[in-house]
């Protein structure tokens, strides 16, 4: 597997995709994107805000990209997975960046009637696509937020960001890819992704390394008394 990535797919050209499209594309990554079936004015968007990106079928950016960052609402990732018909994320291969959150206020959208319930962190995408290297990230920073806080290595107050996943070359790749992008990566177990979730204690929090790493000491922290 590859420890540096030079393309990338970023599956959803909404808010958040248009926003990391942009991050990608000045890192100087060659840029891939699907939107969702029956997004309107997809083409304009694209031409508009990403004209250096390809916009391709599915299909496409999975058998081209070296990581392919999600970035659809939680809910259309349930099972059965009506939202992306047609997107069939088995046919992912190698590295998969899961920047959703089980967030209805920002989603838009409710989960399906009768899908499973989401698990936090990373768990629900990597049982359920168990050949693919899931790593969590990029969900706990608003669209805005990561637009406008891009710094590059080295600069004072650059911004942290976590890296959760269990295989170790995926978590090394795409590390390397969150320093690209302007950020300062901080290297998680499986067992704390669910650090970085809604609830957590880094979401939607602007912190530096220190104290980005405090926060999620302080959260695993056993209970005194």
């Amino acid at each position: 597997m590859k420890t540096t990535a030079t393309t990338i797919g970023i599956v959803g050209v909404g808010k958040l995709g248009t926003a990391l499209g942009r991050l990608v594309i000045d890192a100087g990554c060659e840029l891939a994107l699907a939107g969702r079936p029956g997004q309107p004015m997809l083409d304009l968007i694209v031409s508009s805000l990403l004209p250096e990106a390809q916009l391709v079928d599915f299909a496409e950016l999975a058998a081209r990209a070296d990581i392919t960052i999600l970035a659809v609402p939680r809910p259309a990732l349930a099972v059965p997975r009506p939202a992306l018909a047609g997107l069939d994320l088995a046919a992912l291969r190698g590295i998969v960046i899961d920047a959703t959150n089980a967030w209805e206020a920002t989603d838009g959208i409710a989960a399906p009637a009768g899908a499973e319930p989401q698990l936090s962190g990373t768990c629900g995408l990597a049982r359920d696509l168990p050949h693919l290297a899931v790593v969590r990230t990029l969900n706990h920073a608003a669209y805005t937020d990561l637009a406008a806080d891009a710094r590059p290595a080295g600069a004072p107050g650059r911004r942290a960001l976590g890296v959760a996943g269990d295989d170790p070359a995926a978590l090394e790749a795409v590390a390397a890819l969150v320093d690209r992008l302007g950020f300062d990566p901080v290297v998680l177990g499986p067992d704390r992704a669910h650090l970085l979730d809604v609830d957590g204690p880094v979401f939607g929090r602007r912190l530096e390394r220190a104290e980005f790493e405090s926060a999620l000491a302080a959260a695993s922290a056993p209970a005194s008394g």
